[in-house]
Order: structure tokens, then C-alpha cells, then sequence
């Protein structure tokens, strides 16, 4: 349950922040490397997620919650997910399947979190978030449009 309240309140914060304008706690080299390892790997959802605003879904992982609203023209999904892979392993794994440029923030401490955004403001975004609950890497995805 507790899992679902994380979910709602990152839609909810989604719905009431128009615009995330922060920067990337990623440099450069991550980057490179991270689109160096997709290309080799020979993945090609980075582009495919970039286009369509779509997140890939983590290999393994089981969906906990999910659930939409739709308000006056908006409209929220979100989905939570989780994986006894280490939180180390479903973010490099992300970076590497995520568009450059979409991580927002990686904090390590207290608790590991890593956000990616894609979409644009106003309009449709997407968000991922990555965190750590217990034994349990957390993957929540939600989808706004404005």
C-alpha cells in the first residue's frame, strides 16, 4: 500500500509541477559510456523510448500497482514495479535504455534515487523514478498530459 502512495504523489507532483527544469546530475563521460554500452549491446530502445515517450519495462521486474486518472483534458497513468536486482543494476541498465539526456538527479544517500524525464512541459511527460525500499529496487513510471 505503501508502494501505491509513493506512485499517487508522484503523479499528483507531476499534475502541479508543470515544468522540471533541473539538471542532470549525469556528465558527459556517463553519458558516452552509457550510449557506448547500448550500442553495443546492439539496443535500439533508447531511440524507440525517446520517439514515443515510452518507458521499457525492466527485465523481470513485477508490476505492484498501476492506475489512471483523467481530469478536464489531463490525464495521469502510473505503474510501480519492483526487482530483487540491486539498485546499481536496474540503473546502469536504464542509462543504457533511457534517452541521453533524460536523468534528472541520482542521489545516493539516504536513500539511492534516480529520476528520468522525458516529454515536453505543458504538454505530455514521462517520468521514471528508480529507488530502494527494503530488500527491493522500486521502478515507478508515470505518464502525464496536459
Amino acid at each position: 500500500m505503501r508502494t501505491l502512495g509513493i506512485s499517487l504523489v508522484v503523479i499528483a507532483a507531476l499534475l502541479a509541477v508543470p515544468a522540471c527544469t533541473g539538471k542532470s546530475s549525469q556528465n558527459s563521460d556517463q553519458s558516452a559510456s552509457a550510449s557506448a554500452s547500448a550500442a553495443a549491446s546492439g539496443a535500439d530502445t533508447t531511440a524507440t523510448a525517446a520517439a514515443s515517450g515510452d518507458v521499457p519495462s525492466y527485465p523481470g521486474a513485477v508490476t505492484q500497482a498501476s492506475g489512471s486518472s483523467s481530469n478536464m483534458g489531463q490525464s495521469a497513468a502510473g505503474t510501480v514495479m519492483s526487482t530483487d536486482d540491486s539498485f546499481d543494476k536496474v540503473y546502469t541498465w536504464y542509462q543504457q535504455h533511457m534517452p541521453s539526456g533524460s536523468e534528472k538527479s541520482h542521489i545516493t544517500s539516504p536513500v539511492q534515487t534516480a529520476v528520468f524525464m522525458m516529454g515536453d512541459a505543458g504538454q505530455a511527460q514521462t517520468s521514471l523514478t528508480i529507488s530502494v525500499q527494503g530488500a527491493k529496487t522500486m521502478i515507478t513510471i508515470a505518464h502525464v498530459k496536459m
